[in-house]
């Protein structure tokens, strides 16, 4: 597919179409997807966004990405130094998919990946993301944070202005403080089926970690 753009200056992400500039970039992720799985929504590139403005600011060894459809965002947390990466997927598509972009960008030895739920992966990582609708979200928020090391960070995404005031209350409850939000606007030819044209993404930790 034809999709080519850039992350907060620091990363660049395109299709085999765009391999020339992905190439020639300093961080760049070449990546092949389809409709399942489409790299350019808004909630990938703010949950990229959250991702390059963490790095910037803490080190980062390793990661896990939930539900992970592309591996596009284990496979740019690796090609923007992280050590380890996670990926995981209910889908077999998504493995493969993942599978594939990981093999493209050289990056298959640092990548894990796993068929299956949360419940399969042990131990806790640096980051957590989660692109996921948001029902699945608060399903597996304590999940979420089972996998978060302690001063980790966590990403989220997959949810519209309209869910923010419900997730945020199980975040809450969850002990866990979002200190950055981010939206963006998806245009849609008529109305959108939700009655918003707006995604949202934050970038949380745990609250007593911040308090620390």
């Amino acid at each position: 597919m034809l999709f080519y753009y850039r992350i907060n200056g620091s990363l660049t992400v395109g299709g085999p179409w765009f391999r020339s500039v992905v190439d020639r970039a300093p961080t760049g992720v070449l990546l092949k997807s389809s409709k399942a799985f489409p790299p350019y929504h808004p909630t990938t590139k703010m949950c990229l966004r959250l991702m390059v403005q963490n790095l910037e600011q803490q080190s980062c060894q390793d990661l896990v990405d939930v539900g992970c459809g592309s591996g596009i965002l284990a496979l740019a947390g690796l090609k923007l130094g992280v050590k380890r990466a996670v990926a995981v997927d209910l889908d077999h598509r998504a493995i493969i998919t993942s599978r594939a972009n990981a093999a493209l960008n050289h990056v298959e030895q640092q990548l894990l990946l796993i068929r299956g739920s949360t419940e399969a992966v042990d131990g806790s990582f640096d980051m957590v993301l989660a692109n996921l609708p948001t029902q699945v979200l608060r399903e597996k928020l304590p999940e979420l944070l089972r996998l978060s090391r302690s001063g980790g960070s966590l990403v989220i995404s997959g949810f519209q202005d309209l869910d923010r005031y419900v997730l945020e209350k199980e975040m809450i409850r969850e002990g866990l403080s979002a200190n950055r939000w981010l939206s963006e606007d998806l245009v849609f030819f008529g109305y959108p089926p939700t009655g918003s044209f707006t995604w949202m993404a934050a970038l949380a930790q745990r609250r007593e970690e911040l308090k620390a």
